[in-house]
């Protein structure tokens, strides 16, 4: 699968996933368990081995909405609290069967300073996140959402086969209706 989020493309994270699988603690995740929930003080991040997982949040009618993905050799964690001391603004959740290695937010702080090169991954971890939520909140106001579909299945071919069309539609803030015919659209392009 391509790789989901951004930052994967852009940085080197060889020396932090290694602090992960040798200092982190494994645990295994079944489908619909939680690594995080909204509301909770979880100062915890975790290196994804295996598995994928899903940001999800609630809004005020209890409607739940996915906000990102998680997929093999990428970061979990709820970025604000972590450097915010408040509060995770969102739930983290198995989507299948998932590996992860967890390590303290204050495991990870030692780790960034550790050494120059540290610090300079963490600064670059922090501008990386920043960029990838500006263009998500670009695309959501000024892409229709058939270039946000167009967009993701280019990406990630495979990401079909890892959630539901209902789960993507939410992603793509589109109701399952509207995702259903601009595949349809699509299907009748191509056999023209």
């Amino acid at each position: 699968m391509g790789e989901f989020n951004i930052y994967n493309e852009i940085l080197d994270f060889s020396d932090f996933i290694h602090l992960f699988l040798n200092k982190g603690k494994k645990i295994t995740l079944e489908k619909n368990e939680y690594f995080c929930r909204a509301e909770e003080n979880f100062p915890f991040v975790a290196y994804l081995e295996k598995g994928a997982f899903r940001y999800t949040c609630d809004d005020s009618d209890g409607k739940e909405h996915i906000l990102s993905y998680a997929f093999e050799n990428e970061i979990l964690g709820n970025y604000s609290p972590l450097q915010n001391n408040c509060y995770a603004i969102s739930n983290i959740q198995a989507i299948q069967s998932s590996v992860i290695y967890t390590l303290s937010i204050s495991e990870i702080n030692s780790y960034f300073n550790s050494s120059m090169d540290a610090q300079l991954l963490g600064r670059r971890i922090a501008e990386v996140v920043l960029f990838s939520m500006a263009q998500r909140l670009k695309s959501l106001y000024c892409d229709t959402p058939e270039e946000r579909y167009l967009s993701l299945v280019t990406k990630c071919p495979d990401v079909l086969n890892r959630i539901t069309l209902r789960e993507m539609a939410s992603y793509l803030m589109i109701t399952p209706e509207t995702l259903s015919r601009i595949r349809r659209k699509i299907v009748l392009k191509g056999k023209s």
